[in-house]
């Protein structure tokens, strides 16, 4: 399947109101790695400086560079078809929904970034990588005094402490919303994140075959 098949493919389920596999997929698989990252960050702030908490950061910002990937492709694909129209846009929970994936995806690029500035200004040898599996290298920051790498730090820790505290209460708000509009609203926000069964009006790009077709 091409991107253009794919693209259509995908626009079958947006025409039902529903959002696509692969635009679920990006949803659930991005937000378990987020909520990894929040407690897993937590975690390594209460462990004692030692060889086992800098693996622990060197795990941290690679999932982190992961996430960072994932949310690039995540926004080319969303900048390809958008989004199935289940808010109106002009409401206040439509203005409130855009500021909250605005801010999402500002996490999924701010969050890696001032992480991967932490640890470039460590002095350390072991590698980056995103997923484990693609090098990734080091800000070059070894060239630089202690003095201004300690500043790199400091300055990318306060930020990278802001946007999780940020994040870690948008989310909850994010998830609220969603309830709120199957509960009250009564709308398909919440269960077109769910529902992966496809369009099922004949002719729609996307559709279940036609029953009654006999071709």
């Amino acid at each position: 399947m091409n991107l253009i098949a794919a693209i259509e493919w995908a626009e079958g389920y947006h025409r039902r109101g529903l959002y696509s596999p692969i635009g679920v997929a990006f949803h659930w698989v991005m937000a378990a790695l987020m909520l990894f990252q929040l407690a897993h960050g937590w975690y390594l702030g209460w462990q004692p400086v030692g060889g086992d908490k800098h693996v622990g950061y060197q795990i941290h910002t690679e999932v982190g560079l992961t996430i960072m990937l994932l949310g690039t492709l995540r926004f080319f694909w969303r900048s390809q078809l958008g989004a199935p129209d289940n808010v109106d846009e002009a409401s206040l929970a439509g203005k409130a929904s855009r500021m909250l994936q605005a801010w999402f995806y500002f996490s999924f690029f701010a969050l890696p970034i001032s992480g991967w500035v932490m640890w470039s200004t460590l002095p350390s040898d072991l590698p980056l990588s995103i997923a484990g599996v693609v090098p990734f290298p080091n800000l070059p920051f070894d060239q630089l005094s202690e003095g201004l790498q300690h500043r790199l730090m400091q300055g990318a820790a306060t930020a990278h402490v802001w946007i999780v505290w940020i994040t870690a209460l948008a989310i909850p708000g994010h998830a609220g919303a969603a309830v709120l509009h199957y509960l009250v609203k009564r709308d398909k926000v919440l269960p077109s994140m769910f529902d992966l069964n496809g369009p099922q009006v004949p002719g729609v790009v996307g559709s279940a075959p036609d029953k009654g077709s006999t071709a």
